[in-house]
């Protein structure tokens, strides 16, 4: 194991650098309210003008935006003597002819390395890691601790005092192989400023440096890494300058803690000890606005105590402004409409900041409101690569690999885009098919396909498309252990058989600039990638996982390098990164308690407890940060920054509602309102009379749309009303140059008439309309799923797993058999057999024996028809007439209802009545039926009327069986009364006719009075029952469909929303649903049959009122084909 002193020698480190007495380094400060940067390029040109070398450096985050702004105040003729960058570029400017022969590895590298020293090691190895030690997270944690001891000046041998020993031993275990590794592969394992570092040392550059000035900007601390390199370059530099930004009486103050400017006092303050020297306050002659001045100010008298005679002005209240909006979404567009405001009064993009509280949730809302108000934009945070098909089809690989062929990764994998030249007509068929068949697994798509749907499937097809998509793949994904090289050859074999490179060179040609660009970044990522893993992995062992793991990783590491197309444009990033000074009008979004200040969390392997104590142990210039300690302090200095980034005005906004829940004002925002700025609450009123609300052409269009189709109108005052009318006359004029219409927007979900031609294709006008119990009821829950599923035909997706009407079907089956079967044996035999004879038919032999779930709903559905064939064998007082009893119903020679009773009884004095077999908990709901939602037993009735051409009087009843095993509860009712409940949940329920009852009593029939009825009432509902058929039809044969799902309450919807294909929802359209007529408890079934008499029904039918011709298509086909499965089918 190596000793702390060659750790230190290998790694470029250096501790405890002597601060010899060179030359004195300059320390400035200065107000925010002056300008710093330009102080410092003042003493940057100064010193080039003297010949000297200026390095301007400013932290890694700020280089882009601190070299334009240097830029700026340079003058021309010394813009070439000054470099602006950071200190790690820096040193390339020193050793870039330096040889080093090393591999360079980036952070995807390094995580490779760390990925082959755990593989070579067991869990038990590791005592504290063991299981995680193939962990991605756990493997990123370890690059960043790995680069954060660089910065540190520190080695794993630093890492003392951790809390337990084994987490010390298994980390310098981890670290000493992996310095091994990279020792072995000669790869680079100094960090650049260890380099840089390394060849001062070596005094090498000591001419160079001696004519360099170093001018640094931007920071608040150094790392320990950078502390050690300024202390060394102070001595062999012409001279260091460093500014920061601090108040004269912050400075000079005798207690800090919890001042604003404790951060930069800190570290001005350890400057100035450290190097013996007196810091020296600055400013320039030009003044900073006055306002943002004055409120920096007060704020900081509040947190340092102490008074100040000063009060906000009207000229402040407008520099500095505090909004209060809505939501994210309305947030944007008042600042996008702000901005095209300041266009129109002069202003360029490049004058305006945009800085977001958290950046994930707000990026997607400013992309597509700022393309919608034509205001470009520059994203400076980096963008990952995670969404771009060919990482999508790396990610996709490797999940087919570690999930075994699940078929949802497949699925990804073929619609990437990039595999293979299929048609999408046969993937989509594909994916049906994997879908119906329920195919997951290897074994079941290496192997032909044989599950059908009443001959549906082209199985030849799907097998040949089958064989074409899926074994290229197992060539790769099959392969045996062997030597990384070989296995990226067979995985270049792979790309090259599914034209993945020509799949990208056609993605990349017809893309625009920013997409090739894009493209062309992913592709350069993943070959390099590919030449990581030859070079690290070239000659080690590994298996598919283990490969398709480590490409997985690498490029779902990966980001987009973003760079602005054009310097005019509005830059966006996060606040956190803010300076003073940064833009004339700046915007911060998202400024809520949660967001601001910024609360950084340790995340890192080490706690922050073990930090302070490796800290304590340590010398001088080797530290770990202790992100949680300076929370305070770096939330006071940013939340300064931010309220002087703007020269002209500042805009800070709160949403309401942050990422869909309600967030509070952040504190610093309180202590603002405090000091006096108004809370201005910003697009309550869309369409405020004012020209600000008008941020483009198109942001009027969607105003206007929106005023015309929200009928507000009359709401709205006569001021408003004018300059609305003025603004539309403008638009008109604009639109009338294209010839354009102002669409008509409407809220309400409505719909359009049906194409005279669709109808007469699908309910032809010399036949009867086509309909049943089950389209009936289909109508009256929502008109509009009717149209879905008997004019356009839709179905729901099939599936080869038995659902619900398999399972009705199948005991269907069942109990026609054993009614059917007249031999001599018992009835628990005759049960048996049924059962037997119905598990051998097609299809339910196919469908429950698929897999272990069928073969388990079998057993259910066996001990169910066991269960519930009790009350057939109780019931011998009822002879069965028919069974499966199928009918052909004629209605005003207009309406043609067809389906299947499932049995017909007579009693003893020849009355008939029907039995459905139900799996679910049917009874008959006279409400229900009313309202057209539950017909069937009525229809059936109608049937055998017409069918046995007899009266009313000659009807006993129609029920619902309910097929089903009773669940009881044991406590309840006891064991001594199980059986006999259990028998009482097994009986017939639906409507009875009074005068039968006393045939029925004593069987197996539920006849509460509120089910029974006499025969006129009887007479009323088959006479309403029609009513309800040929209302529908008329609204049918009319071609229009309303999307009205029904509701009980007005408050909430229970039919049909088909939410996903109508875009109803309940809150905004609640008008349009069909209210049930609901009617109190008692005397309910008298009120409605009184109703129901004097035929008062007609109200509560909708229609649609729009009437625009709807195009005739391919799919408007099939009517009615499966209602007689629906009838008898759950």
């Amino acid at each position: 194991m190596l000793a702390l002193s060659e750790w230190q020698f290998l790694l470029g480190l250096t501790t405890g650098v002597e601060i010899r007495k060179g030359r004195l380094m300059k320390l400035l400060y200065t107000d925010m309210s002056q300008d710093l940067t330009e102080i410092l390029t003042e003493q940057a040109t100064s010193y080039a003008q003297k010949g000297k070398r200026v390095f301007y450096i400013a932290p890694n985050a700020l280089s882009f935006e601190k070299e334009r702004k240097v830029l700026e105040y340079l003058p021309q003729s010394a813009s070439f003597e000054i470099t602006v960058t950071r200190f790690t570029q820096m040193a390339r400017y020193f050793i870039l002819n330096t040889s080093n022969p090393k591999t360079q590895l980036d952070d995807t590298g390094l995580a490779m390395i760390f990925y082959k020293v755990l593989s070579h090691m067991d869990d038990d190895e590791l005592k504290v890691y063991g299981r995680l030690r193939k962990g991605s997270n756990f493997i990123n944690q370890l690059v960043d601790l790995y680069k954060e001891l660089q910065q540190a000046n520190m080695t794993v041998l630093d890492l003392q005092h951790l809390d337990q020993v084994e987490k010390q031993e298994d980390l310098l275990r981890i670290f000493s192989a992996a310095q091994d590794l990279l020792l072995a592969g000669d790869f680079d394992n100094q960090s650049k400023l260890s380099a840089f570092f390394k060849e001062i040392t070596s005094g090498h550059l000591d001419k160079a440096l001696s004519n360099t000035v170093l001018v640094i900007d931007g920071f608040t601390r150094f790392s320990a890494e950078e502390e050690a390199l300024v202390a060394l370059l102070n001595d062999k530099c012409h001279q260091i300058v460093i500014g920061t930004y601090t108040s004269q009486k912050a400075y000079s103050a005798n207690f800090v803690y919890g001042n604003v400017y404790q951060a930069s006092v800190d570290f001005l303050r350890t400057l100035a000890q450290t190097y013996k020297v007196t810091p020296d306050y600055v400013t320039t002659d030009k003044e900073g606005n006055p306002s943002f001045a004055r409120i920096s100010r007060l704020l900081e008298s509040r947190h340092d105590f102490s008074t100040i005679d000063e009060q906000l002005t009207a000229q402040d209240k407008q520099a500095l402004q505090v909004w209060k909006v809505v939501n994210q979404k309305e947030e944007v567009a008042q600042v996008a409409k702000s901005i095209r405001q300041l266009l129109a009064d002069g202003k360029r993009y490049k004058d305006i900041l945009v800085l977001l509280g958290d950046e994930e949730s707000y990026k997607l809302q400013v992309g597509q409101i700022f393309r919608k108000f034509d205001i470009p934009y520059y994203f400076g945070k980096e963008e990952t690569m995670s969404s771009h098909p060919l990482v999508q089809f790396v990610d996709s690989l490797e999940r087919i690999k570690r999930y075994n062929y699940r078929a949802e990764d497949l699925l990804n994998l073929i619609k990437s885009g990039l595999y293979g030249g299929f048609a999408q007509e046969d993937l989509d068929l594909f994916e049906y098919y994997v879908n119906f068949a329920d195919i997951k697994g290897r074994h079941k798509f290496l192997s032909d396909f044989t599950a059908n749907s009443r001959d549906k499937y082209d199985l030849d097809q799907l097998n040949a498309l089958r064989s074409q998509l899926v074994e290229p793949l197992d060539k790769l994904l099959n392969s045996r252990k062997q030597k990384g090289s070989s296995l990226l050859k067979k995985l270049v074999v792979f790309l090259e058989a599914v034209q993945v490179p020509s799949k990208m060179a056609a993605l990349t040609g017809k893309a625009s600039e920013a997409e090739k660009e894009q493209n062309e970044q992913v592709w350069k990522a993943f070959t390099q990638l590919l030449e990581q893993v030859e070079t690290i992995f070239g000659e080690e062992t590994l298996s598919v996982d283990d490969f398709l793991s480590i490409l997985r990783s690498g490029m779902l590491a990966c980001d987009y390098r973003t760079v602005p197309a054009t310097v005019d444009v509005v830059n966006v990033k996060k606040y956190d990164l803010i300076q003073p000074h940064s833009a004339p009008y700046v915007f911060a979004l998202g400024m809520t308690q949660s967001h601001f200040p910024k609360v950084g969390q340790n995340k890192s392997l080490l706690s922050d407890e073990e930090r302070s104590r490796i800290n304590e142990a340590t010398d001088e210039h080797r530290s770990l940060d202790i992100v949680t300690q300076s929370n305070s302090q770096r939330g006071h200095f940013v939340a300064m920054s931010l309220f002087n980034a703007a020269s002209e005005q500042l805009v800070l906004s709160q949403p309401q509602i942050l990422n869909e829940t309600q967030d509070d004002m952040s504190v610093y925002l309180k202590e603002l309102l405090d000091l006096g700025l108004p809370l201005v609450e910003k697009g309550r009123n869309r369409f405020e009379a004012k020209g600000d609300q008008i941020g483009n052409y198109k942001d009027l269009l969607s105003t206007v749309i929106a005023l015309n189709s929200s009928q507000l109108d009359a709401d709205l005052d006569k001021e408003t009303q004018t300059f609305w009318s003025v603004a539309v006359r403008y638009l008109r004029k604009r639109l009338d140059k294209d010839q354009v219409l102002i669409p008509n927007v409407i809220d309400d979900v409505t719909t359009t008439k049906v194409d005279d031609q669709v109808m007469q294709l699908v309910f032809p006008g010399e036949e009867p309309l086509k309909l049943s119990a089950s389209a009936l009821t289909t109508f009256y829950n929502n008109q509009y799923l009717y149209f879905l599923r008997y004019v356009l035909g839709l179905q729901e997706l099939e599936s080869i797993h038995p659902d619900a009407r398999h399972h009705g079907t199948y005991l269907h089956r069942v109990f026609e058999r054993v009614m059917g079967d007249s031999s001599s044996e018992n009835f628990d035999d005759k049960l048996e057999k049924a059962i037997a004879q119905t598990n051998q038919e097609q299809p339910f032999e196919l469908l429950y024996t698929e897999d272990q779930e069928s073969r388990l709903s079998r057993q259910i559905l066996e001990d169910i028809a066991r269960s519930t064939a009790s009350v057939l064998r109780d019931n011998a007082a009822v002879k069965v007439e028919r069974e499966e009893a199928k009918f052909d119903l004629l209605l005003a020679n207009s309406i043609k209802i067809t389906g299947i009773i499932d049995r017909v009884d007579r009693l003893s004095d020849g009355a008939l009545g029907v039995v459905d077999y139900k799996s679910g908990k049917n009874v008959f709901d006279i409400q229900k039926f009313y309202n057209g939602l539950s017909p069937q037993l009525v229809t059936y009735l109608e049937a055998l009327r017409q069918t046995y051409k007899v009266d009313a009087d000659q009807l006993f009843g129609a029920m619902y069986l309910h097929m089903k095993d009773p669940q009881l509860n044991l406590a309840q009712f006891g064991l001594d009364k199980l059986a006999a409940q259990a028998h009482k949940e097994l009986t017939y329920k639906g409507l009875f006719v009074a005068s039968e009852t006393e045939h029925l009593a004593g069987g197996n029939y539920d006849l509460q009075k509120t089910v029974t009825y006499d025969k006129e009432d009887l007479e009323t509902l088959l006479e309403y029952n029609i009513k309800l058929f040929t209302g529908a039809a008329e609204v049918i044969r009319s071609g229009n469909f309303a999307v009205n799902p029904y509701t009980e309450d007005g408050k909430s919807v229970q039919g049909d929303q088909i939410k996903a294909i109508t875009h109803f929802e309940a809150d905004r359209h609640m008008g349009q649903a069909r209210k049930l007529l609901r009617l109190p408890s008692r005397g309910k079934k008298e009120a409605y049959l009184e109703l129901m008499a004097k035929d008062e029904d007609k109200n509560q039918m909708q229609v649609a009122e729009k009437i625009i011709p709807f195009p005739v298509t391919d799919q408007a086909v099939t009517a009615d084909k499966k209602d007689q499965e629906d009838n008898h089918v759950d």
